[in-house]
This record gives structure tokens, sequence and C-alpha cells, in this order.
């Protein structure tokens, strides 16, 4: 069985098109010297950073931030808890443990996805119900609820 890779021309797709086969121009493009630090962790670790949340219900922290392009947090709800969490802007979301309620639908984390099966996994919500708040319920007695939230654009992403 061939493995699965991706087009030559997703590689190139923003290159100049007298470029595009330049292997040596392809290549200068990568920033060798960040992509090789062996001091990486040291230079751009960020530790996740309390957001918000209530003891015994839950926690959201940042854990990837300081960049006024992405960042991401980590909501978690525990057992049998209901919360309502609001943002200023719209983000994408997938439950990677638990299962429950994200709003008004069912949401578990995916454990085995079969080709062509839906899954109850992943979110988008826009800024106005971001702002307004969405109701997550985790359903289990003993499992908490975790789901990972991604941001474009977040007034209230944390500086480096």
């Amino acid at each position: 069985m061939a493995a699965d890779h991706y087009p030559y021309g997703f590689l190139v797709e923003n290159c100049p098109e007298d470029k595009k086969h330049d292997i040596d121009f392809i290549l200068s493009l990568i920033d060798w010297e960040k992509n090789t630090d062996p001091e990486f962790r040291k230079h751009y670790f960020r530790p996740p950073l309390h957001s918000a949340g209530q003891n015994g219900v839950f926690e959201e922290k940042w854990i990837t931030y300081g960049n006024e392009y992405i960042a991401a947090k980590e909501l978690t709800i525990e057992p049998g808890k209901t919360v309502t969490v609001k943002d200023h802007s719209a983000y994408g979301c997938i439950v990677i443990q638990g299962h429950g309620k994200f709003g008004i639908y069912d949401a578990e984390a995916a454990q085995v996805i079969r080709f062509g099966q839906m899954t109850s996994d992943e979110f988008f919500v826009s800024e106005e119900k971001a702002k307004s708040g969405v109701v997550i319920s985790n359903h289990s007695k003993y499992e908490p609820m975790v789901i990972l939230k991604h941001f474009v654009s977040n007034q209230d992403v944390p500086k480096a």
C-alpha cells in the first residue's frame, strides 16, 4: 500500500511561479537556525497560564499565547458539572476527553473513527455566541471533560 502524502503543489502553492521548481529557493524559506535551535524550549516554551475557573467545577488555562495571530485554551470541566463559558471572539474547539453537551449538541471525544463515520467532537462558536456564553455539561460521573479551544484573534490573549 502506498503511503499517503500531500501533492507537490501544496509545498509550492505560495511560491512565485518561476521558483516552484527551484529547490534552493524552497529550502531558503526554512529558518534553519530556529528549527535546529538546541535551546528551543528555553527560547519559546510558555507554561500554561490560568485564565478562569471555579474550584471543583472547571479550570481554563491558556496553553498557546504570546502571538498576535493564534492562541489556544484548555478547558477542563469536572465530572457531573455544568458551566457557562464566555470569550471575546469566535473559536473552534475539539473535545479530547469525556462526554456531555456542548450547547444543545451531544459532545464526546472520539476514540476510534472509521472512514465516513460522523463524530461529535468538533465545534465552531461564533463571536456572538462566544460573548453571550456557551453552556457545557460533563455527563460523566468520574472523568473530566477536556476541550481545546483555538482562536485566530482574541483580545484577552496574554503577551509572551
